[in-house]
């Protein structure tokens, strides 16, 4: 770190006696061009200086061939530009070769190709025509020369955008220094011809020079970026990609509170439940739930109530965690074979999800489940809809979400959709106080997963951020409470509420990788989405590193992991120390076993399906990116 910073002040002065030598000339031009010839020296000096402190740091042979000829092209211009003035055609042969060699050098970033060649075409067109249509132009002639460096300097510029358009090997930092420096090269071009060509009164040696310098400094510089622009050969997302999700982003955040979020009405009791259904007069309802659940004696209470009020409870007990397509058909067969007129889902997250996909059968009976997958492909209001929560985490309870798993493809998705919010919901701690450890655990760092992920993404809210930042709070200060003390009644209600929270933050902030990975591995190997969530976010948070410093520094400090005068890098870090040693106390080994290595690409392409563009992440990655962080989970 101590050399890059050294490297840049070291760049930082180049560019100051560079902007000196410039503005000496500028105003001394008679003065045998020995500022100009200083001011184009010290631009070689600083490339040549760069390209050998930095030579040993290059991770390829393309990296090292790029500074190489990068400072080759330099030499080049060097002396193109000191002989451009008294011998013009040696100066421009001199200078043409110079950009011959920085498009080699781009070439190996990205080996030239038809997109090159039509961008240059393309760019190539537009000077001739200004060339040929501009009636001030007196080549004589010169006019072949012109023409032969129009060329050129079209094909360099256009292979620069093209490698900024479409490489997906290299920082966009690097790209986008090499396509500013050919621009400002072929701005500085124009202006020379300009200056040299026609009659028009304006300085456009000045304007040459305004443009010249700076592109000569920015493809000097740029050799800096080498020695951290590819990341293991990996092929990262393209700019294109990435501009095209970020803007879906900001779209979707501008109409954010427009769109009709609502939160489920809370109700008291069973009692208040059968008042609310005999107020619609509803009295027959599905209760969509799992054996387990009737096997604890859950439902009990329920059952008795709505049989005291005269409700017709029909029970659909066939949910298993991570819901299929199958399981949610024969749900909504069985609501229609019994008649009913409400849907009450008593469970965790995947009684919960069931229900919510079955009502969207219900509701749009010729749409299959599959083609529901996606954003508002429901759109019609389900059956009335209550939602009772067996455990802390999911959130399902307030979401528009339902997670659905093919059982044939082994693959999950999301449907997301307002008109899947609950209607109405009950939060009853006594539901939670028998719950295993190992389902406390999971599920409560399912619900701190919720509430990180909405935390820093690119789409919150002031609403959602407040959600984010008390949920996580209480989470901190009462799941750990709840593992160790599972009928602490308090820490019972306190990670309700903290559930309750977290889902109304990312229903609307959404979540990002954690949960994409998550749901490809629930998909595949039938991890529980909890367990996943919690080995998975202490490793995504890492790797997002700096993007996520600011956030997670002051959601550490909100809940009292770090001390407010830590920097947000240091409270970052701790909050990450904490999950995984909460992780640890909780028995959440690291890793997964199940991860195998002819599975991942399958996996990163259904992650990387899911997340992309919809989840407003703190650092976009492709496919082949989320490979190697499948590589990084697997033991």
């Amino acid at each position: 770190m101590e050399k890059v910073r050294n490297l840049y002040i070291m760049n930082a002065i180049f560019a100051v006696l560079i902007a000196a030598a410039d503005i000496l000339y500028i105003y001394n031009p008679n003065q045998d061009y020995i500022y100009k010839t200083i001011a184009s020296g010290l631009f070689l000096v600083l490339g040549v200086l760069n390209f050998i402190l930095l030579f040993k740091d290059f991770k390829t042979k393309n990296l090292k061939l790029y500074a190489l000829f990068n400072v080759i092209a330099l030499i080049f211009c060097f002396l193109g530009d000191v002989l451009l003035i008294d011998y013009f055609i040696v100066g421009a042969i001199l200078f043409g070769l110079g950009h011959v060699f920085f498009i080699i050098s781009f070439s190996f970033l990205q080996k030239f190709n038809i997109k090159d060649i039509v961008a240059g075409l393309i760019i190539f067109a537009i000077c001739l025509c200004v060339i040929l249509l501009v009636p001030d132009f007196d080549f004589g002639e010169l006019f072949p020369v012109i023409i032969v460096y129009a060329f050129i300097i079209s094909f360099m510029l256009g292979k620069s955008i093209t490698n900024l358009l479409f490489s997906t090997k290299y920082s966009n930092t690097l790209l986008a220094l090499i396509s500013l420096g050919a621009l400002l090269f072929f701005l500085s071009d124009l202006m020379l011809v300009l200056g040299r060509f026609t009659d028009l009164t304006t300085d456009f040696g000045t304007l040459c020079l305004a443009f010249y310098y700076p592109a000569q400094f920015v493809l000097a510089y740029s050799i800096l970026f080498m020695n951290q622009s590819e990341i293991a050969s990996v092929k990262k997302m393209s700019f294109i990609r990435k501009v095209y999700c970020r803007i879906f982003q900001i779209c979707f955040r501008i109409i954010l509170p427009l769109l009709p979020y609502r939160e489920p009405k809370l109700l008291d009791s069973y009692q208040d439940m059968c008042k609310v259904l005999k107020d619609k007069n509803i009295n027959s309802a599905v209760l969509v739930t799992s054996k387990d659940i009737l096997d604890l004696k859950l439902a009990d209470e329920l059952i008795d109530t709505c049989k005291k009020e005269n409700i017709d409870l029909h029970i659909f007990s066939e949910v298993l965690p991570n819901p299929t397509i199958s399981q949610v058909e024969s749900a909504k067969e069985f609501y229609l074979k019994n008649n009913a007129s409400a849907i009450i889902a008593l469970g965790g997250g995947s009684a919960i999800d069931c229900a919510k996909a079955m009502g969207a059968r219900i509701v749009k009976p010729k749409k299959s489940i599959q083609k529901m997958k996606g954003l508002l492909k429901v759109r019609k209001r389900l059956p009335t809809f209550i939602a009772i929560p067996t455990t802390a985490g999911t959130g399902s309870e307030t979401t528009l979400a339902a997670v659905i798993t093919d059982e044939k493809a082994n693959f999950k998705f999301p449907i997301n959709d307002f008109s899947l919010i609950p209607h109405y919901a009950i939060l009853d701690y006594k539901l939670t106080l028998n719950l295993p450890k190992g389902l406390t655990a999971t599920t409560g760092m399912d619900a701190l997963t919720h509430a990180i992920e909405a935390y820093i993404g690119r789409s919150t809210t002031k609403y959602t951020r407040r959600m984010s930042e008390e949920a996580s709070k209480l989470i901190v200060e009462n799941l750990y409470e709840c593992y160790t003390n599972p009928k602490n009644a308090e820490a019972r209600k306190n990670m309700l509420l903290a559930s309750f929270k977290a889902g109304n933050a990312f229903t609307r902030s959404y979540v990002g990788y954690v949960h994409a990975i998550a749901h490809s591995l629930g998909g595949q190997y039938h991890v529980a989405h909890g367990l996943a969530n919690a080995k998975i976010l202490p490793v995504m948070l890492e790797i997002y590193g700096e993007k996520v410093y600011k956030k997670l520094g002051k959601l550490a400090k909100i809940c009292k992991l770090a001390d407010e005068n830590e920097t947000n890098k240091v409270a970052c870090e701790k909050f990450i120390a904490y999950i995984k040693n909460l992780n640890k106390n909780m028995g959440i080994e690291e890793g997964f076993k199940e991860i195998k290595a002819e599975d991942i690409e399958h996996l990163a392409k259904n992650a990387d399906s899911e997340a992309n563009p919809l989840y407003p992440v703190p650092k976009l990655f492709s496919k082949e990116e989320l490979e190697e962080i499948y590589k990084k989970l697997k033991v």
